[in-house]
């Protein structure tokens, strides 16, 4: 790994699983622009696609592995042995297969039951490893399957070549404490790494990844922004941001860099980022508050774990309903001028009032616009 210290490895799914957000798509071009930012980032792994859509999608999985890459380039493919011949004719050597394994999904989705499952697994490993590929398997919805079976098929797929197995919560459901269980008792039946894929229908995706990470898994599947089906995956920013600067796990992780592809990824997709989005949020680092603003001004720890510039941002002091007398201080002194300590009560308790009842005020130029009226010297 290229800035790995714990060993955790980034899959990235935003080409995959990402587009498949309903209404979204990349054109080749950008593909190869994230697979490359990606990469250059020190993602491992980057699922790229689905063969079996066709020569097209094979045409664009074949020019990202023609790149030169350090990142696996990763296909994804049904348990089926023309998937995987689909995979093999776009130049695709490293393929994930996937089945369903809960009961509601082998019969009514599959009209399968599980007695087909492992006899399938075998019959498409020994092809697919015959003709030289390296195999991961998956198992869909495996938050709603029966442990004792997931563990049989994991076994399974680990005794037929695996390289490493994939627990799917394909809705979401699954809490930080019913992963870690998860995890942890199938880490005892295995030594191929785990491989975690998490939904965020509840917004417990990033909680999710980081137990799995924490109770063992060693493959954390991720997207961009955790863009992908529904309300989408495990956002990579999110999940890189804690493994750096909460747990300590990597180093030299560039999220300005990350937050440069998210922005840019968004606005192909025509979906702004929320101010507030964690890590590559433009307002994460605006403050308000009176008691918050003290403290950064005395000590910037006291309220920001880290210099906003690791994430591209910059601190942002804002004057408001919640400012305080050291807030107003700060931008008199900031703008050449020295307040006195009843101006500044005077202020605060008139823009106060204003904003109770008019929404959209420019604090600032209402600030300006007061030491003007008040004929504040500089």
């Amino acid at each position: 790994m290229r800035y790995i210290v714990m060993n955790p490895i980034f899959l990235d799914t935003t080409l995959r699983d990402g587009e498949q957000t309903p209404g979204l798509y990349f054109t080749d071009d950008e593909k190869v622009y994230i697979a490359k930012a990606l990469d250059a980032l020190g993602v491992d792994i980057i699922e790229a696609g689905i063969p079996a859509m066709g020569k097209a999608e094979q045409k664009s999985l074949q020019r990202l592995t023609q790149l030169p890459l350090q990142a696996e380039i990763l296909s994804w493919n049904r348990l089926l042995v023309n998937d995987v011949t689909a995979s093999m004719e776009a130049g695709v050597s490293h393929i994930h297969v996937s089945v369903p394994t809960s009961d509601l999904m082998l019969e009514q989705k599959m009209n399968r039951t599980k007695e087909w499952v492992i006899p399938q697994m075998e019959k498409v490993f020994t092809f697919a490893l015959n003709q030289g590929a390296t195999l991961s398997f998956g198992a869909e919805d495996a938050s709603r399957t029966d442990l004792s079976f997931l563990k049989k098929i994991f076994r399974t797929a680990q005794d037929l070549g695996a390289k490493r197995v994939r627990i799917a919560d394909t809705l979401g459901i699954m809490t930080p404490s019913s992963v870690a269980q998860t995890i942890s008792q199938l880490k005892e039946e295995l030594t191929i790494p785990i491989d975690f894929h998490g939904h965020n229908d509840f917004g417990l995706a990033t909680a999710n990844a980081l137990s799995a990470w924490e109770n063992g898994a060693q493959v954390i599947s991720c997207s961009i922004l955790g863009l992908g089906e529904r309300a989408g995956n495990t956002p990579l920013e999110e999940i890189a941001g804690i493994l750096q600067y909460i747990h300590k796990d990597i180093q030299g992780f560039n999220f300005v860099v990350l937050k440069k592809l998210c922005h840019t990824v968004a606005s192909w997709i025509g979906s702004p980022i929320p101010e507030r989005k964690p890590i590559v949020g433009n307002k994460i680092f605006n403050h308000e508050s009176g008691i918050h603003v003290d403290g950064l001004l005395k000590n910037a720890t006291t309220y920001e774990l880290f210099p906003p510039e690791l994430l591209g941002g910059n601190r942002e002091l804002v004057l408001g309903k919640y400012s305080g007398n050291k807030s107003i201080r700060y931008f008199a002194d900031s703008l050449g001028y020295e307040l006195s300590d009843k101006l500044i009560t005077v202020f605060l308790q008139d823009l106060r009032q204003r904003m109770a009842t008019t929404r959209g005020i420019d604090s600032v130029e209402e600030f300006k616009q007061f030491l003007l009226v008040n004929g504040v010297p500089k």
